[in-house]
C-alpha cells in the first residue's frame, strides 16, 4: 500500500506550493546524453574477459535509483551569486521571499567544510512543511550524484511524523563561484525512511552459497542486476 507524504505550503502561489516534486523529474541532461556502452563496443561483454561488461554507469541501476529516489526540493526563482569585496558570496534574486540566509560561524564551529567550498554555512529557506505517516522520517541530503551543482547541501534526518513545520536546508557554496543558479535547480533530495531497530549479525562464510549467488548474477548477459534482483520504486 502506498504511503502518503503530505505537503503544505505557507505561501499562496502555485509555484511556491509545487517546489517539491518526485526526484525522477530532475534527471540531469548530462545523464541523458551519456553513452550507455563503452566507445567502440560491438557486444555486451568484453571479448577478452567474458565476466566484464561493456556497459557504462548509465546502465547501473543502483546509480539511477539513487539519482531518482524520493523527492526534490527545487528553486522556484533564479538566484545570482556575486562575490563581495571581502570574498564572501552575496545572493540576489527578484523574489519577495527570503530564499537564502546564513548561520553564525559559532553555530557551526568545528564542522570542516567540504574541500573547495566556502566555510560560511548558508541556509535554503523553505516555506513548505512535510508530514509523513507514523514511524517514518525524512532524510534530507544534497541531490545524490549531482557533483555538477555549485553547492553542497548538508545531510540531516527529521522525524516528520511528529515535526511537521518547514525544514530549512543548510549548505555550502563552492568557493569563488559566481553566476546564476537557475529556477528549477534541485537543492535537496528528500527520502522517506522507516524507523526500525537493527541488529548486526556476523555469519560464517559459505563458499558454495557464494558460488551459487555469482552463478545467478552471471547467468544473464544484459542488465543482470535489473533482471535478477531489482525492485521498482515509486514516488508520485
Amino acid at each position: 500500500m502506498s504511503k502518503i507524504l503530505k505537503v503544505t505550503s505557507e505561501e499562496v502561489t502555485a509555484d511556491d506550493f509545487l517546489n517539491i516534486l518526485p526526484a525522477s523529474q530532475f534527471i540531469p541532461e548530462w545523464y541523458r546524453r551519456s553513452d550507455s556502452t563503452l566507445p567502440g563496443s560491438f557486444s555486451e561483454l568484453a571479448p577478452n574477459n567474458p565476466t566484464a561488461t561493456t556497459a557504462t554507469y548509465k546502465k547501473c541501476i543502483p546509480f539511477f535509483d539513487a539519482l531518482t529516489v524520493g523527492y526534490m526540493a527545487f528553486l522556484t526563482t533564479d538566484i545570482e551569486i556575486i562575490k563581495q569585496p571581502n570574498g564572501a558570496p552575496y545572493f540576489m534574486h527578484r523574489s519577495q521571499r527570503s530564499i537564502v540566509s546564513d548561520h553564525s560561524m559559532e553555530q557551526w564551529k568545528g564542522l570542516v567544510p567540504p574541500k573547495g567550498y566556502s566555510k560560511v554555512v548558508l541556509k535554503w529557506n523553505s516555506q513548505v512543511s512535510l508530514e509523513t505517516p507514523p514511524g517514518y522520517s525524512l532524510l534530507f541530503t544534497n541531490p545524490i550524484n549531482r557533483f555538477d551543482l555549485p553547492f553542497q547541501t548538508v545531510t540531516g534526518i527529521v522525524d516528520t511524523d511528529k515535526f511537521d513545520i518547514p525544514v530549512h536546508f543548510p549548505f555550502f557554496i563552492r568557493y569563488n563561484f559566481t553566476g546564476i543558479i537557475e529556477k528549477g535547480t534541485p537543492i535537496t533530495q528528500i527520502i522517506p525512511i522507516k524507523r526500525d531497530s537493527w541488529i548486526r549479525e556476523e555469519q560464517k562464510f559459505d563458499s558454495i552459497k557464494t558460488a551459487t549467488k555469482y552463478e545467478k548474477f552471471f547467468s544473464t548477459i544484459k542488465r543482470s542486476y535489473k533482471t535478477n534482483y531489482w525492485t521498482r520504486k515509486e514516488y508520485k
